[in-house]
């Protein structure tokens, strides 16, 4: 099956560890916030518009002449500023490029100078010397063990500053001179397996400084969660990054390819994976900005970013209307964190996508093979974004089994195409029947406040399972059993909890169940609004084992 190959394939060459809670929200980005300024007011924005938001980013402007792992003059008390940031819910992610700039009263290149960090010429006579946005620059050696922890102390300076993640860039590795814009075949790398020749190590160069940027990470805060992001992979890099798609454009081609390059980097082993929303290269029309908002709300990844003198892509940036279209897709991921978490966490165990192509639950479906302009997000939700300038409809195909339309409740039997309405506030979501579907009530941050409420959202039209997942959100504890987990099974009739397993005490105070496609009354036995079981006891409809919540029923 496509699920065994890809749980073999990925029990060989690793699997992603689990991020950061904060990661998984909304991600504000820009080439470049000029200065502290700029995005200390990007930040009141998404706080007064009431956009939730969890990461901003620090593209290259940031730095002293784009020297790394420095701040320049318009980024003054650094250190101060990401505070403030963090205390309204942000996190702050920093660019860091592998090119350092040849300067010798520069200490990052001189220490690096010391230790012979930089990779060599193929006569082994001098330091390779490219070009990239410093200027002259010279390039670490990351296939050297001792390289890698070199350049991971060097981070910690970024760290200590409180940034919180770290995003790779240029790590192919670019230079800007040779006409392949990259290093020459012939330069020479020092591995732990002797020396190599350039022409070998190109293509797990990035892979390796995502290397360097997670050890480090953890070298400075051993039980925090890397972030860690790459432009260049290699196969068994999700042990270390997510990938991002690159320099993409704001085009429809674009965004239509962005389906197929994620899915295709789901099937590869990349559960944690996205493209720049709105298109990094180019100026955006609101219609397409909308659009593109809308489906990377349902992508693993989901960051907004634009290029270097284009319009500010910001949300509020395209008109009230589509600042209201896309403040009601983000509020929705953050309403889905759980469910979003829970396939984190399945990522994690067994390398399966989060986003899924549909032949992944059906193989055997001719139909479902060849569709490549939707997906399914778990086994639950299946997307169907708007990929044509001025479309407001689209052919949908629903596999076998049954389907409701998340925003009408309509019902449709499966195994065939449906014209699904879409107008700009709208892009087609169908829920399978039977699910389970987790959600919380919007936040502006995954900070803060638990999941002290979860509303189950059951559908009826077959059976279902969901794998309730709980931890920190923050730290390696998960590794060591400080986790929740609970099957929750539900089969149009009966809702079951299963028995908790971990160390980690659930969040989770108030189970709120709304249940869908309900045509008249259904009596819950020994279930009652308000009651709170300590523990509850077992009953016809709800099977609660070990969970001292209070529990209520409410039915739409």
């Amino acid at each position: 099956s496509v699920a065994g190959v890809v749980q073999r394939y990925t029990e060989l060459t690793g699997r992603m560890p689990l991020p950061p809670r904060w990661a998984i929200g909304y991600h504000q980005c820009r080439y470049s916030y000029r200065s502290r300024r700029e995005l200390e007011q990007v930040a009141r924005e998404l706080r007064r518009r009431h956009i939730p938001c969890d990461a901003l980013y620090l593209d290259i402007h940031h730095m002293d002449g784009f020297r790394v792992f420095t701040f320049g003059r318009a980024y003054s008390k650094p250190a101060e500023m990401i505070a403030r940031l963090r205390h309204r819910g942000f996190h702050t992610v920093a660019i860091v490029d592998p090119g350092v700039k040849v300067d010798p009263r520069f200490g990052v290149y001189r220490r690096g100078k010391q230790i012979s960090a930089y990779i060599r010429t193929g006569d082994g006579r001098r330091d390779y010397v490219g070009r990239v946005w410093p200027g002259r620059s010279v390039f670490p050696d990351f296939l050297n063990p001792s390289v890698r922890r070199w350049w991971g102390r060097e981070q910690g300076k970024l760290q200590r500053a409180g940034v919180a993640g770290f995003w790779n860039d240029m790590n192919e590795p670019a230079s800007f001179l040779p006409p392949t814009k990259t290093l020459p075949e012939q330069c020479r790398h020092h591995t732990e397996h002797g020396l190599i020749r350039h022409a070998l190590a190109h293509n797990v160069y990035g892979m390796q400084m995502a290397r360097a940027s997670f050890d480090g990470s953890l070298l400075q805060q051993p039980d925090h969660r890397p972030f860690i992001i790459t432009r260049a992979a290699y196969a068994g890099t999700q042990r270390h990054a997510m990938v991002w798609t690159g320099d993409n454009a704001s085009s429809w081609e674009h965004l239509a390819d962005s389906v197929q390059m994620l899915l295709n980097l789901g099937l590869s082993g990349f559960p944690f994976c996205g493209g720049d929303a709105g298109g990094f290269l180019d100026n955006c029309t609101p219609e397409l900005y909308a659009r593109w908002l809308q489906l990377a709300a349902f992508t693993p990844f989901f960051r907004n970013h634009t290029m270097l003198g284009t319009m500010p892509h910001e949300p509020w940036c395209f008109g009230p209307e589509v600042e209201s279209v896309v403040r009601s897709y983000i509020e929705l991921r953050y309403q889905l964190l759980p469910y979003w978490y829970g396939l984190f966490a399945e990522a994690h165990r067994t390398g399966s996508p989060i986003m899924r192509p549909m032949v992944w639950e059906q193989q055997h479906d001719p139909a479902a093979a060849t569709c490549g302009d939707q997906f399914l997000i778990g086994s639950s939700l299946l997307v169907a974004p708007i990929l044509h300038q001025g479309a407001v409809a689209r052919s949908v195909y629903l596999p076998g089994g049954t389907w409701f339309e998340y925003w009408t409740g309509r019902r449709h039997p499966g195994g065939r195409h449906v014209v699904a309405e879409a107008p700009l506030s709208r892009m087609p979501i169908y829920v399978r029947g039977g699910s389970i579907v987790p959600m919380i009530p919007v936040r502006q941050h995954t900070g803060g406040r638990s999941n002290a409420l979860v509303y189950l959202h059951l559908w009826r039209g077959g059976s279902g399972r969901l794998d309730w997942y709980e931890d920190d959100g923050e730290s390696l504890g998960y590794t060591r059993g400080a986790s929740h987990r609970r099957p929750i099974q539900w089969n149009g009739q009966s809702l079951v909890f299963g028995s908790s397993e971990g160390n980690y005490a659930s969040r989770v105070r108030e189970w709120s169940v709304v249940m869908h496609n309900v045509n008249q009354s259904i009596k819950a036995r020994g279930v009652h609004s308000g009651v709170r079981y300590h523990p509850p006891t077992r009953t016809a409809l709800f099977d609660l084992q070990n969970t001292p919540v209070s529990f209520c029923v409410k039915m739409r």
